[in-house]
């Protein structure tokens, strides 16, 4: 085939694409872009936003298309009435459960606190603890104070709370007692605190047998002792009885922080190797600052709230709280250490 003979079939073929395209019907949007008259991008987009209303207004014309519109807006409202009559029932059916849950925790617990009353007899509260196979070492508390319109609320009802956990600690035989309140009320009222304590010791063991307490408060690095003053009382020729510390948010999280801070400041200084900082060193300071880690956490709220207790002291402690329990009693301090007895602590083994 000769080169004229290609280019005459190649115009022909031309020829005909170009019949073929011209032959198509376009759309009102497709003729105003290939308009060379309309070249902007504004003319474009009004011939498409047109485009569509028109498209709209035929659609909403077409009787299938009124009927199509009818059926999904029936069948979306029955959508929303069924899925709201499931919801209402979930909720009905879940609030007649808790408040069956509820009157039933306060009458388990109503009965158990006149199983477990120990009426400020360290006696009863010492058989009680005898007949258990093990007893922490250590005991920790979260106390919150309540409001001061309420029974026991104020810091005068948050100061006896902490004094009757102190009585029942030291009848038990522990010798080391943390509590802790977020706001570190009674480490601002520690001396309303030693008052109280002392006050209730002697009620409990007599006012010739009261045991010997001191009362330290990490953050602020002092000790108090009784309800004396520290100046006079002899510390080494009395022997302690129990150990309290006061603990506060101060004490959790932020004391982590200074810490951290502290060691890149040295660090930095080269007052300590990089290589130094060691589990062991971490915890050893914060032993110090803070105390060492309870083996048994006392909450004595309706449902377990930390609260900010310090994250670093709490890794093999085990918690005890009474569902729907709102007030510090003795049954819940007895029933925590019976569940300590029971329990087994592998520490990752």
């Amino acid at each position: 085939m000769s080169k004229i003979h290609e280019k005459v079939l190649s115009k022909h073929k031309s020829e005909a694409e170009r019949q073929v395209a011209a032959s198509r019907h376009r759309e009102p949007e497709a003729s105003i872009i290939y308009n060379t008259k309309h070249t902007s991008k504004l003319n474009v987009l009004k011939s498409i936003a047109d485009a569509m209303i028109v498209g709209d207004e035929s659609n909403q014309n077409d009787p299938n298309f009124k009927a199509m519109k009818r059926d999904s807006f029936w069948v979306t409202q029955l959508h929303f009435i069924v899925f709201k009559i499931l919801l209402i029932s979930v909720y009905f059916v879940f609030g007649i459960f808790r408040y069956f849950q509820y009157q039933y925790n306060k009458m388990r617990l109503r009965v158990l606190n006149i199983i477990y009353n120990p009426t400020s007899t360290p006696q009863l509260i010492r058989q009680d603890v005898l007949k258990l196979s093990k007893v922490p070492k250590r005991l920790a508390a979260i106390l919150d104070m309540k409001p001061i319109g309420e029974v026991g609320g104020g810091v005068k009802g948050i100061v006896n709370d902490a004094s009757e956990i102190v009585c029942w600690t030291v009848s038990a035989g522990i010798k080391h007692l943390m509590l802790y309140d977020f706001d570190g009320v009674l480490k601002t009222n520690v001396q309303s605190l030693r008052g109280e304590i002392a006050e209730k010791l002697s009620l409990y063991f007599g006012p010739t047998d009261t045991p010997n307490f001191a009362i330290r408060i990490p953050h602020l690095n002092k000790v108090y002792y009784n309800g004396a003053d520290d100046e006079n009382y002899n510390a080494k020729s009395e022997k302690v009885i129990i150990e309290i510390s006061l603990l506060s948010n101060r004490d959790g999280r932020e004391t982590i922080v200074d810490l951290t801070r502290t060691m890149s400041e040295l660090c930095l200084s080269h007052d300590l190797e990089l290589s130094d900082i060691t589990m062991k060193l971490i915890d050893t300071e914060l032993t110090q600052l803070v105390g060492h880690e309870p083996d048994l956490l006392l909450y004595f709220g309706p449902a377990l709230d930390l609260q900010g207790f310090p994250p670093w002291h709490i890794r093999l402690t085990e918690f005890h709280w009474e569902a729907d329990n709102d007030q510090v009693s003795y049954l819940v301090f007895i029933r925590g250490l019976q569940k300590y007895s029971t329990c087994k602590i592998n520490v990752g083994k």
